[in-house]
């Protein structure tokens, strides 16, 4: 009677709901109308982390994981001409306009310099391409180009390829003024577009690009979500052959949104481009649960004939199982806050309130709305009754639930199992392949990425930071040979294409003192020669255009590993390499320390460490979670062992189907898979709460299952088999995240729909858990009014 009773005190109260709901609608619409996308790299990474905060500490000085790359490639010839060394250096001047750049980290052929030996053994730090006026005769050029062959691993090789067709423009952007898309725009407006013609190629990388191209296509989405109502309106059209069928779930899903979007923005968060697919999802769900409840407002109208008791009657079977789900949902989404990542935990809070704003519209506003729609026509239900749909139903569960289909069914489902686990293994941390997975193969910039790799061999930074604790450090020569070490140990590495740091510099001064004779390109051996050599490095420059290898206050070095790609596994090996390296006997310098690890590699491979650390983790929490809401809900042990089945095979499912199509748990997918932890509960609460209903009425528990899959499980299957469909125009997206996020959680509820309408029936049927019989006891204890009329031949 509890639940029946607060259906007639809200349709009693309904104008009190009304008010209050409208006006807390009016107020988070508001504050939605205000909502911004934006993403920052640094929200996904672990704070707390000792590689990000190497990285904070240092990334203004030696660049950070908001890089751009420009490749400026001959299209015939070599770069040594007048017109496309003026090409570089007015890029590299324009490079250092664009909003947000960290001055001094914008690097290229431009403002490069070598050792220049003069007399008297002195040498001096000189710029390649001399000034003021640009070289334009054949002299001037050939010096420019024995200027650059004389420095191999410091110009040569890298501002410069080895087969002199490309140059390198590189600079790093300030994490407190990160606008991607205002980066993205003036880097093209002012420093590429402008340089186009039709003797060179230019391309463009790095993490800033990737995500001005992500805003760059987020309008499509905007008209994909369009596409996708519409589809939706017309498949609900056609499943409840009445206009109300499409109009109830729409209200429900439209309200959930402004209360979700105003809560998101009333708190200060935004959302992110790449995780749009989550608020779809959230949306889709609130219409799921609408779906089943009107599904049932039709058949109680066709029993009862009686608008206002078939209202009630609905609202009081229902209230339970969606009560339940939304709160399983929601409270499983929001364990991701125990992970010390900024932006799970800001999901973690918008996504938990946005899933239990369903209950609003789902639950207090569903009676009301009832009562001011009319009633279906009697003859739209019957011809539901009749319908293809349910008809395909009957013909399933019928022979499923028959001993030879339960076996079948049983052994299908350790058959997927085994599959599971099988492509399970393929499952990998960080990013599988050398490809943004962002965005597609054939996108301009994976494109982009491509020809600068092709031509430099890598591009992925690793960072290694030696802290001096005096200047006198600098003139150890000790330090310097510890770091060729690790360069030359590091190179071996198949994933390294090439290392640098100022051990690169010191051993081209050496040469230069000899006519650069390239056997005396060594390290100098004492400390005068140390000394000598970084005087000349620093003779004549400003601390900000050598803060790029020692900080102005030299009180810090470094040494970069360019790696080919980011692939989880190297990522990992390449870091424990680089562990391993400096923990060995004798790498010890006096009065330095060397501490790990900035540039991209280092952040993802903080990240991929959290993954590992915290993934079995919040899948357990959730699990749990979801586990004690089942508990409160049926009372019982052995009822979420059942119930958590269905969404134990999704859960492996989902991760074999991201180890078979090559999509690894990173920084951007974590947030995804997470939150869809949970989804799908409901599909089995919905057919469990039908079965114990149908037992109460007297049915015995074959016939009793049989009734919930072609009743609740009709709902169930309808609003999977739609989201299936409406996520496929995702597809659409020049933005592959999004597309294969919508059809990794697509697949997700599929799969708990299948189980909850296939394995969950037969296992109980099959072993006939206590907990059903003890339900339907307490159901009937409950004498609701309408049981009566019900009431069938018990077994």
């Amino acid at each position: 009677m509890t639940w029946y009773r607060l259906g007639e005190w809200i349709l009693s109260r309904r104008y009190l709901v009304l008010g209050v709901v409208g006006t807390l609608t009016l107020f988070f619409g508001y504050f939605a109308l205000q909502t911004q996308l934006t993403t920052s790299f640094g929200d996904l990474l672990p704070q707390n982390h000792p590689f990000v905060q190497i990285a904070h500490k240092y990334d203004h000085y030696f660049g950070g994981v908001n890089s751009v790359t420009i490749m400026v490639e001959a299209r015939e010839g070599t770069i040594f001409t007048p017109d496309i060394l003026a090409k570089i250096t007015r890029m590299t001047n324009n490079m250092d306009l664009v909003y947000g750049i960290q001055h001094g980290s914008v690097r290229s052929l431009a403002n490069a310099s070598y050792f220049r030996p003069l007399a008297g053994g002195v040498i001096l730090n000189t710029p390649v391409l001399p000034g003021p006026r640009m070289p334009t005769t054949s002299a001037e050029i050939e010096e420019v180009a024995s200027n650059v062959h004389k420095n191999p691993g410091v110009i040569f090789g890298r501002f410069v390829s080895l087969d002199d067709k490309a140059a390198l423009i590189e600079g790093s952007f300030l994490e407190t003024r990160l606008d991607y898309r205002r980066i993205f725009n003036e880097i093209y407006q002012l420093a590429v577009n402008p340089e186009r013609s039709d003797n060179v190629r230019i391309y463009v990388g790095g993490q800033p690009i990737l995500y001005g191209w992500v805003y760059y296509y987020t309008p499509q989405i905007f008209w994909i979500f369009v596409i996708t109502v519409i589809a939706l309106w017309v498949l609900l059209y056609l499943y409840f052959h009445d206009w109300r069928g499409a109009l109830r779930p729409t209200i429900s899903g439209v309200i959930c949104a402004i209360w979700g979007l105003g809560f998101i923005r009333l708190v200060g968060l935004n959302l992110d481009p790449l995780v749009l697919v989550i608020p779809f999802l959230i949306t889709a769900r609130a219409v799921s649960h609408s779906v089943q409840m009107h599904d049932r407002y039709y058949e109680e109208y066709y029993r009862l004939r009686d608008k206002e008791k078939a209202i009630l009657s609905s609202f009081s079977e229902l209230f339970v199982p969606s009560f339940s789900g939304i709160v399983a949902d929601a409270f499983g989404v929001l364990v991701i806050l125990l992970v010390p990542v900024l932006f799970l935990q800001k999901l973690a809070i918008g996504a938990s309130f946005w899933i239990a704003a369903i209950i609003v519209s789902e639950l207090l506003l569903n009676p009301i709305v009832y009562y001011y729609l009319d009633p279906p026509r009697i003859e739209v239900v019957e011809r539901r009754e009749r319908g293809l749909f349910k008809g395909l139903l009957r013909g399933l569960a019928r022979p499923m639930l028959s001993a030879t289909g339960r076996a079948v069914t049983m052994v299908a489902t350790v058959m997927v199992v085994a599959m599971c686990a099988y492509f399970w293994t393929g499952l990998k941390i960080g990013d599988p392949e050398s490809q943004s997975p962002i965005l597609w193969p054939s996108s301009p910039y994976n494109r982009a990425m491509a020809a600068i790799h092709e031509r430099f061999g890598a591009t992925e930074q690793l960072v290694v930071v030696a802290e001096l604790q005096n200047r006198e450090a600098l003139n150890d020569p000790k330090l310097y040979h510890v770091m060729d070490a690790y360069q030359r140990y590091m190179e071996r590495d198949p994933s390294v294409g090439r290392t640098f740091s100022v051990a690169d510099l010191l051993s081209n001064g050496g040469a230069a003192l000899r006519e650069f004779e390239p056997k005396w390109n060594v390290l100098p051996s004492t400390r005068l020669r140390t000394g000598q050599l970084i005087g000349g490095l620093f003779a004549g420059a400003s601390p900000l255009s050598t803060a790029y290898i020692i900080t102005p206050r030299r009180e810090a070095t470094q040494m970069t590993v360019y790696c080919k790609d980011r692939e989880g596994e190297n990522v990992q090996r390449v870091v424990k390499r680089t562990e391993k390296f400096f923990s060995e006997p004798g790498r010890e310098v006096k009065n330095v320390q060397f501490v790990l690890a900035a540039g991209i590699i280092g952040q993802l491979a903080a990240a991929n460490q959290e993954i590992l650390d915290n993934d079995l983790l919040l899948n357990v929490l959730a699990f749990t979670t979801i586990y004690l809401i089942i508990l409160f809900t049926y009372r019982s042990f052995m009822a979420g062992i059942y119930l958590l089945f269905p969404l134990a095979l999704a859960n492996a499912a989902i991760n074999a189907y991201m180890g078979a199509n090559d999509i690894g748990v990173n920084v951007n997918t974590l947030p995804v898979v997470t939150v869809g932890v949970g989804f799908g509960i409901d599909y089995a609460i919905y057919v469990v709460s039908r079965i114990i209903e149908e037992r109460a009425l007297g049915r015995n528990l074959p016939e009793a299952t049989f009734a919930a899959l072609t009743t609740s499980g009709k709902a169930v299957a309808f609003t999977a088999l739609t989201l299936v469909a409406s996520v496929l125009f995702w597809y659409w997206s020049d933005i592959r995240f999004d597309a294969e996020m919508g059809l990794l959680l697509a697949v997700w509820m599929f799969v708990s729909m299948l189980g909850a309408m296939t394995i969950l029936p037969v296992m109980i049927v099959t072993f006939k858990p206590r907990f059903i019989e003890r339900e339907r006891g307490r159901v009937l204890a409950s004498r609701r009014p309408d049981l009566a009329q019900r009431a069938v031949t018990a077994d």
